[in-house]
């Protein structure tokens, strides 16, 4: 595709970043490169965080207006500034095209999203917490105003996505796909250790565990990942995106809990394949997420997508083959993988599909509510404890992430994970169990209000959890 050509159009895309951390700063600072996009306005819950994105995109300081007030904002849109504020209140009638939501904060994610589509603006998603918990309903809800909720290129999900159905649409079979870890394994093999996100992991019993030998390889991979089970190997952050991937797509976890392997890049597709042909699947079509591991001098597969094809045409794919593409020990499969994501650096062309083009980067109307990312406990909860967030990626402590079929909230089912932060535990909870509605209080968010609705659209024949609990309260004659 030639992309000068594809977006030929010389209107600006008008762009809206809210959240001025690393991926909404990579927006900003890219749209100060490009002919066709424009990003005027930064939106964090400090405006002065936002006017400093805004500065270490370039724009220099005596452009930048600080706006507290709706009026501020359209004076300083009239005077040709760039706008620092606060609340997307203040600049939702600006007429820009479409909304970056990056904040990372799950219900300040679904308001957002929702007040942008009702103010007639498009939306990219990269605050993948939110799109994990209501993403489809977000998708219908633009749909109905002639607007479109995506996620964007540069996080993983979109990058999969297209990835999938860019194979779905060549015919291939799809064996599996997904994606490698955010952070590389890396062997130290003359110290005996492994690195992983800056911190050293000794490993002396890896180095005979480095090949696979054959008719053991499932053997050894199990035994590289207890050697390495100082290191997590899977993460809350890793299993949205493929929960959001899944809804998107209609493919699924082979567990609830995925394989998550330590393995060497050219093993990806050897090991994701049928287990008749020597892999882990149960089935095709599956998602996985694999940690790469590697030498220092070899190419890093940190945050990369990948997808598993069966190989139909051998001679054909033993001509790739020699030219250096990724084929199964048996042969019967290969992957195709892009070993990067740029962040806010490519969502841009995402941004420019959907204003110019009318295109999600994503599943767009296909999205569905196929599964849910919820929470297994690794500790007991006694009633009265709180359920924090914490950190960069977003995990709560005592909690595991897992990909289950999803259902509307009850007292039974299990709740997605991102509705979880700032619950109370109400009874005590043992450790293995996941947590339900019957375990927890919900705080009245955004977030839980447009689940609900959610749960009204896609489930219209199963009680709500109000209902439910209406209906056992009252008494029967």
């Amino acid at each position: 595709m030639n992309y000068l050509q594809y977006f030929d159009s010389e209107r600006i895309v008008e762009t809206c970043v809210a959240g001025a951390g690393d991926f909404g700063r990579g927006i900003l600072r890219q749209a100060r490169q490009m002919r066709a996009l424009s990003a005027r306005i930064a939106i964090d819950v400090n405006p002065e965080t936002a006017a400093e994105a805004l500065r270490l995109s370039g724009v220099p300081n005596e452009q930048i207006t600080v706006c507290h007030s709706t009026n501020d904002a359209q004076k300083a849109w009239n005077s040709g500034h760039y706008l620092a504020a606060d609340s997307l209140e203040t600049v939702k009638e600006l007429p820009f095209d479409i909304l970056v939501e990056s904040t990372g904060i799950p219900s300040v994610g679904a308001h957002h999203a929702e007040t942008a589509i009702l103010a007639g603006k498009h939306v990219g998603i990269a605050t993948k917490e939110t799109e994990s918990v209501v993403g489809p309903y977000l998708t219908r809800l633009a749909e109905q105003h002639d607007r479109l909720f995506t996620p964007l290129d540069g996080d993983q999900p979109s990058l999969l996505i297209g990835l999938v159905t860019w194979a779905q649409t060549l015919g291939f079979e799809i064996v599996a796909a997904g994606k490698s870890s955010e952070y590389d394994f890396i062997w130290d093999e003359a110290d005996g250790a492994v690195w992983c996100n800056g911190s050293r992991y000794s490993a002396q019993a890896l180095a005979p565990l480095w090949t696979l030998p054959q008719e053991k390889e499932r053997d050894t991979v199990q035994a590289r990942s207890e050697v390495l089970s100082a290191i997590p190997q899977i993460s809350v952050p890793d299993l949205c995106e493929m929960t959001n991937v899944a809804n998107a797509t209609g493919l699924v976890p082979d567990t609830a809990e995925f394989h998550a392997m330590v393995l060497r890049t050219h093993e990806v597709p050897s090991l994701l394949d049928l287990q008749e042909f020597g892999g882990v699947l149960q089935g095709t079509g599956r998602l996985e997420v694999f940690n790469c591991l590697r030498r220092p001098d070899e190419v890093s597969f940190a945050g990369g997508v990948f997808v598993i094809v069966r190989c139909e045409d051998p001679e054909a794919w033993e001509l790739l083959h020699g030219k250096g593409h990724v084929l199964s020990r048996s042969g019967k499969a290969a992957m195709v993988y892009l070993p990067r994501h740029l962040l806010g650096l490519e969502a841009p062309i995402s941004l420019l599909d959907a204003v110019h083009k009318g295109l999600p980067s994503g599943g767009g109307p296909a999205t569905e509510p196929h599964v849910d990312l919820i929470a297994r406990t690794t500790q007991a909860f006694k009633p009265g404890q709180r359920l924090e967030m914490k950190g960069h990626h977003r995990h709560i402590e005592g909690l595991r992430p897992e990909v289950h079929p999803a259902a509307p909230l009850s007292s039974a089912s299990p709740v997605p994970f991102y509705l979880l932060p700032d619950a109370k535990i109400v009874r005590h909870v043992t450790a293995g169990q996941p947590i339900t509605l019957a375990d927890i209080t919900l705080s009245d968010s955004h977030l839980h209000r447009l689940r609900q609705a959610q749960d009204t659209l896609f489930f219209p024949d199963r009680p709500s959890f109000t209902q439910q609990k209406e209906s056992s309260a009252t008494p029967t004659s």
